[in-house]
């Protein structure tokens, strides 16, 4: 099974290095991080429910040192939050002008092989896919513990036996349920992709995964994202600011 973590800092380490964490911004739906050099990543904030408040328990203070400080994070801080950061902080550095040319056509069941009366499989619930897949005649089976949808050993059966392919949400990445994901389709010969604005879209990152779609955010308009997030907005207003990116490799 892959540890996910350490291949991220064997992957970013030397970009981190070269990098200054300009500010980190919280929001209640997403958490952004902007970089001297202006470049913005975003990621979805996971907070779990609780009577008390939420807080982020790290006593340091990343704004204003290297990247590479905030990457190494990962090996001791494993929250939510923590975990979010660093995700963001990925994704600005890899906001690059190459990824910004890789705009998002809508190709996703195109790529992902599925026709009338297919079955996809989707971890995480995706209304906007889940509509596309009842337009086009596929069947959806979605679990998602967050939204309380479906039960894991049902839903694995049915990835392995029925379905075509396979979406995974980026979420997965931030809650630490990457590497339980991929060692149950690790054999997997089917199409498979993760999508959501946390999508950390380096390729190299999934390698030995049968991951091989990546679809996630470009951000075009750093104040307004920021705003956006302040402001406790979701996806549709992060998007308003942002461009669709797709990689399929």
């Amino acid at each position: 099974m892959i540890d996910i973590d350490e291949r991220l800092i064997e992957l970013f380490s030397e970009k981190a290095k070269e990098n200054i964490v300009d500010s980190i911004n919280i929001g209640l739906g997403y958490t952004a991080v902007v970089l001297k050099n202006k470049n913005c990543g975003v990621c979805c904030t996971l907070i779990n429910a609780s009577d008390n408040c939420t807080v982020y328990k790290c006593e340091e203070n990343f704004e204003g040192q290297s990247c590479y400080n905030l990457l190494l994070s990962l090996r001791t801080y494993k929250d939510n939050i923590s975990r979010a950061i660093v995700i963001a902080m990925i994704n600005a550095l890899t906001q690059t002008p190459s990824l910004k040319n890789q705009e998002d056509k809508d190709t996703l069941f195109e790529d992902l092989k599925l026709r009338k009366n297919d079955k996809l499989a989707m971890i995480g619930y995706f209304k906007p896919l889940v509509k596309e897949a009842q337009r086009k005649s596929v069947y959806v089976k979605s679990y998602d513990i967050g939204k309380k949808i479906g039960e894991e050993k049902c839903f694995y059966n049915f990835v392995n036996e029925e379905a075509s392919a396979l979406i995974i949400t980026a979420t997965s990445l931030i809650n630490n349920t990457f590497n339980s994901i991929c060692s149950k389709i690790k054999y997997l010969n089917k199409p498979v992709a993760i999508i959501g604005p946390s999508t950390i879209m380096e390729p190299k990152l999934y390698e030995d995964t049968p991951i091989s779609i990546l679809g996630g955010t470009y951000v075009d308009d750093v104040d307004l994202v920021l705003k956006a997030i302040r402001n406790g907005k979701g996806t549709p207003e992060i998007h308003k600011h942002s461009k669709k990116v797709y990689i399929n490799f």
